[in-house]
C-alpha cells in the first residue's frame, strides 16, 4: 500500500453552528466536513483558516496537522486496514484523525510525529514505503 504526504499544513476546526455558505468555500481539495446535530467540523488548509475563524470565532481548533491520503482505491468488503495501521500507530504513541472518502482512507496526525508516522507506515508496508516527497509548508 503507498501512501503520500499531502502538501501543505491542515487545521481542524470545530463549531455549534451549521455551515457558512462561505464554509464550502474553504473546501479546496483536500477537506473534509461533517455535520452532525450539535457541531460542524472542517479539515481544512491552514490557509484558509483565518477566514473560517471570521465566520465562526468561537471555533475550536489544532493547527500543525499532515494529511496522509493512502493511494490505493479501497472497496467497501475491505475489513481491517484502517485497525491495523490505526493500531500500530497507536503502539508507537501516534495520536490521529481518521478520514474516509468513499475510494480511499487517509490519516491526518500533528506535524511533529510525522516522522514516525513515515517509519511506522514503512514498516506496515515496506514493498511501498510512501514517497515522503510532499513536506508541510505554509497555504
Amino acid at each position: 500500500m503507498s501512501f503520500r504526504v499531502e502538501p501543505g499544513r491542515f487545521a481542524l476546526a470545530g463549531f455549534p453552528e451549521p455551515p457558512a455558505p462561505a464554509d464550502f468555500a474553504a473546501l479546496a481539495p483536500p477537506a473534509q466536513m461533517i455535520r452532525e446535530a450539535d457541531e460542524t467540523s472542517l479539515l481544512i488548509t491552514e490557509g484558509r483558516l483565518p477566514g473560517l475563524l471570521a465566520r465562526h470565532p468561537s471555533a475550536r481548533v489544532e493547527r500543525g496537522l499532515v494529511w496522509i491520503r493512502f493511494d490505493a482505491p479501497m472497496g467497501w468488503e475491505v475489513v481491517g486496514f484502517l485497525a491495523l495501521v490505526t493500531g500500530r500507530l497507536a503502539s508507537a504513541g501516534v495520536p490521529i484523525g481518521a478520514v474516509c472518502g468513499y475510494s480511499r482512507d487517509h490519516l491526518f496526525v500533528a506535524e511533529r510525529y510525522l516522522e514516525r508516522t513515515r517509519a511506522v507506515l514503512a514498516e506496515l508496508f515496506p514493498e511501498i514505503a510512501g514517497d515522503g516527497a510532499s513536506p508541510p509548508s505554509d497555504d
